[in-house]
């Protein structure tokens, strides 16, 4: 089943799935921090094509690739190449995460220890990191703490205006260092906090129950609660970064806290439900109506399901176990409660707003009124342009420039040296 799911303009056409294709662009696009090459991602890109290209053909030659980055890793470590261990470790994480995107979750056991293992991976490297880094576990509810990560501007333990990244549905806390571009942000004297918060993985691996829910300054209140109150934090410029679903996470939590000093969302979603649902049902030969049942939207799940196994896997990983949903159709019930209706004009602090080219039209608009909507005199739009090889989902494409943009404006904004504005960053 085709629909006008849009991830990216210029795709690297690996495979004829879009989503498929996306996840080597993904996987690509970490080469800028070291945690890929070139080389190796076409390697594995063939060799799934020449397995058949199914599921677990994706998962094994990844899986394999990555077990073969931690052997380099190990090799580098006993011989005292501390450098070359790091590169080979993020890499390991980045392969193995890459296998358990599209792990089977109903395979629970096996599904956990796989992100484990690659998570396992990523902590080794911390003390080969160039800046101080640390695991954090942030205190929540009801006995559970948050899973998350610090990583310091320096070694000075001097207060640093800080950001808070979020990330999506599908989002790794880890995956953050490289999709967010952390080390541009520590480049520019800022503090990074990344976390998982409910309904991200590093949680629900653990913590089934704790799926996401629809008002996000709750879990938000608790980071922002343990940030604050840091020696190593300037707590007065504390900034919010949401990235894919983290585009309605992180708005919604700056609407209901004061204490965020600067927002930047990539890219904003207004309205989740519509969002997603305008996607799945554009190619039907007419729109499906308000009241259509719960076996209309069970069917649509299992047609997908039959026409593109990696577009299936995004929903049955990201959509119903990330919710708690146990079925297609109270995915659709589920999702609408995600929404911004009436809470943008409540956000107080300066924000930028990016959108990319590579988004369906939904997105793009969503994202243009969000701005619009925006009562701060300190606001920016900023389109990630396909001639730029920005245009996909967050400018995952051009991390190097998008990081850049992010951390530039929020250096500015934390840092009292940028001036108002309300324009268009083109």
């Amino acid at each position: 089943m085709a629909t006008d799911t849009i991830m990216t303009i210029n795709r690297l056409g690996f495979a004829d799935s879009e989503m498929q294709d996306f996840a080597y662009l993904r996987t690509l696009a970490y080469a800028d921090h070291g945690a890929a090459s070139a080389g190796e991602v076409v390697y594995v890109a063939r060799k799934i094509a020449q397995d058949g290209g199914k599921r677990e053909a994706f998962i094994h030659a990844w899986s394999e690739q990555g077990r073969l980055a931690a052997r380099m890793a190990d090799d580098a470590l006993a011989a005292g190449r501390p450098l070359t261990a790091r590169t080979f470790l993020h890499r390991a994480y980045n392969y193995l995460r890459t296998a358990e995107f599209y792990f089977d979750r109903h395979q629970q056991e096996e599904f956990t220890a796989l992100y484990d293992e690659s998570v396992s991976h990523f902590d080794r490297a911390l003390p080969l990191l160039d800046m101080p880094a640390e695991r954090i576990a942030i205190p929540y509810q009801d006995g559970v703490d948050l899973p998350g990560y610090f990583f310091a501007a320096d070694d000075s333990d001097a207060p640093r205006p800080t950001v808070i990244v979020s990330g999506g549905g599908d989002g790794h806390g880890e995956e953050l260092y490289f999709l967010a571009g952390v080390p541009h942000a520590l480049a520019r004297g800022l503090n990074v906090v990344l976390f998982h918060g409910p309904g991200q993985r590093g949680l629900l691996h653990h913590h089934p129950d704790q799926v996401f829910r629809a008002d996000s300054e709750v879990p938000f209140a608790a980071v922002l609660d343990y940030v604050t109150t840091r020696s190593d934090v300037q707590a007065d410029s504390v900034a919010l970064y949401g990235l894919s679903f983290g585009g309605y996470l992180a708005p919604r939590a700056a609407a209901h806290d004061k204490r965020v000093a600067a927002l930047v969302a990539n890219a904003p979603i207004l309205d989740f439900h519509s969002l997603i649902f305008d996607a799945l049902t554009s190619t039907l030969p007419a729109p499906p109506p308000a009241d259509a049942p719960a076996e209309f939207w069970n069917g649509l799940y299992q047609q997908v399901g039959g026409a593109d196994w990696a577009l299936h896997a995004t929903m049955d990983n990201y959509m119903l176990w990330t919710t708690g949903a146990k079925t297609f159709a109270d995915f659709h019930r589920l999702s609408r409660s995600f929404t911004l209706d009436g809470l943008v004009p409540q956000i107080g602090c300066p924000t930028l707003t990016l959108s990319s080219d590579g988004e369906n039209a939904l997105a793009r608009r969503q994202a243009r009124e969000f701005h619009d909507q925006l009562l701060v005199p300190n606001k920016a739009f900023h389109r990630l342009t396909t001639e730029h090889g920005a245009d996909s989902h967050c400018g995952v494409s051009n991390i190097a420039l998008t990081s850049s943009l992010v951390y530039d404006w929020l250096t500015d904004v934390l840092t009292g040296t940028g001036q108002p504005r309300a324009a268009e960053l083109v």
